[in-house]
């Protein structure tokens, strides 16, 4: 069957089923993770960043990466920062649902803020870079050994 001849019912049965799979995949990472990190001493913060952060982020770094390779930036820039504005919407809701503490002092570590420091760093330099003058030199004149 060809993708583009789905009716919109059959659309939203598919997206269903594959959020349905993600959100029972993603609780289980998410004990995973959780225990690795406990058995291996590499703290939750780092384990959470690294290993789920990556895990979580391939499908939106395949879709930034192969947009921009087509030809468009818009859709590889505004994917990448309309990621981190839902994931980040959906952080608040969990911060409203969980009641046993408040997630943001909960969480509030150095590895944490450090995190959240360059969270804040990378969209800047994203949205600052049309502003700033090209490189005429190739990149790999900056690798001075």
């Amino acid at each position: 069957m060809d993708l583009d001849s789905w009716t919109l019912s059959q659309s939203i049965v598919v997206f269903s089923v594959c959020a349905l799979v993600i959100a029972i995949a993603g609780t289980r990472i998410t004990r995973v993770v959780d225990q690795l990190a406990d058995r291996t001493g590499l703290g939750e913060a780092t384990a959470g960043a690294v290993l789920l952060g990556a895990a979580t982020s391939l499908s939106g770094s395949v879709l930034s990466v192969t947009a921009a390779y087509r030809g468009h930036p818009e859709l590889a820039v505004s994917n990448a920062l309309g990621g981190i504005a839902v994931q980040t919407f959906f952080l608040a809701i969990a911060d409203m649902v969980y009641r046993r503490a408040n997630l943001e002092h909960a969480a509030a570590s150095a590895p944490n803020m450090m995190q959240n420091g360059l969270l804040i760093a990378l969209p800047a330099l994203l949205l600052l870079a049309p502003t700033l003058p090209s490189l005429s030199r190739p990149w790999t004149e900056f690798l001075v050994l």
